[in-house]
Order: structure tokens, then C-alpha cells, then sequence
């Protein structure tokens, strides 16, 4: 009978309720909370950075064609850098290829690199579309980002995203040198 009454008593306790079911949520909300912030991270991350190889291709398909000599500037680097902005761009690297049709065969004139870029694609076989007739020429542009989220026990440590970019030179139908 004495259990009864305490299990009865026990049963309409109502006190300290909210506390326990506030420490039993209190994680699953908080979880939830960082997971979103990491999820909405990462994709305005891939947003800003897919700009990046059209953006880069843009600036050099605007150079003058009979530049000599020159090298890629760190100012086209550094502008498809802020693109990325506020984020991190350590992790950004880009490649840029001109890739021109001589007699319906598709040859790289040239190649310069922002950062150490490895593992692109053929740029003659991006471009193989974009160079239909002899004297075509295109600038192609492969980036790649490794982009690593501030919180990073929900969704992983870092992540890599590559795109590329491509545009006609506007001033002539190659350039000859990289800018």
C-alpha cells in the first residue's frame, strides 16, 4: 500500500518537469541550430565560388591580343579571390588556357596558373565544343576550392568544389600571350 501511494504521488509530481525536458531537447535543438549554420555555410561557399572561373575568364578574354611576353598578373588572381569574400581563399587555385582551332585540330596556346592547380580536365576536350572552326579560339578556366566550415563535427572537415569558366577573347580571335 506504501508503494502505491508513492508511485501515485510520484506519477502527479509535475515539478522539475520543464528542466528535464529542456536538458532532454537542449542538444537536439543545438545540433540542429550549428547543422543549419554549417549546411548554410556551405552552400553560399559553392555559390560564390562557381562565379569564379567564368569571373577569371572574363578578365583575361578582355586583354589586348598582341601583349608580349607578359605573365598572368596577381591582380586577376586577386580579384577572382574577392569574389570569395568573406570567405577564406587559401584554398582557391585556377588554371587559365588558351585553347585555339588550327585546322579543325584543337591546340593549348598557353597555360598559367593562380596557386598550384592539379587535376583539371583537358582543356582541348572542354573546349572541343566551343572551337568549331579554324582560327576559334576560347579561354578556358578550371578552379578548384577546398573550403573548410568553422564547425566541422556534422558535416566534415573540409570540402572541395572545382568549376570551370570559359570566354571569347573580345578584341581579336586569339590572345597570343597570357596577360
Amino acid at each position: 500500500m506504501w508503494l502505491t501511494r508513492f508511485m501515485h504521488s510520484f506519477a502527479r509530481a509535475r515539478a522539475g518537469a520543464a528542466s528535464v525536458e529542456f536538458a532532454l531537447l537542449a542538444p537536439i535543438i543545438l545540433t540542429m541550430f550549428i547543422g543549419t549554420y554549417e549546411v548554410t555555410n556551405l552552400i553560399r561557399a559553392r555559390m560564390r565560388f562557381d562565379t569564379t572561373a567564368p569571373t577569371l575568364a572574363s578578365l583575361v578574354s578582355q586583354q589586348s591580343p598582341t601583349a608580349s611576353g607578359g605573365t598572368m598578373t596577381a591582380d586577376f588572381c586577386t580579384g577572382v579571390a574577392y569574389t570569395l569574400a568573406p570567405y577564406s581563399t587559401s584554398g582557391l587555385t585556377a588554371e587559365v588556357q588558351s585553347v585555339t582551332n588550327t585546322s579543325g585540330t584543337n591546340a593549348v596556346d598557353w597555360t598559367k596558373d593562380c596557386g598550384s592547380f592539379s587535376g583539371g580536365q583537358s582543356a582541348t576536350t572542354l573546349a572541343s565544343a566551343l572551337v568549331p572552326s579554324s582560327g576559334d579560339s576560347v579561354i578556358v578556366v578550371q578552379t578548384a576550392y577546398t573550403f573548410t566550415p568553422k564547425f566541422h563535427f556534422l558535416l566534415g572537415s573540409s570540402f572541395t568544389f572545382t568549376t570551370a569558366g570559359y570566354a571569347r577573347p573580345r578584341r581579336n580571335k586569339t590572345i597570343a600571350y597570357a596577360p
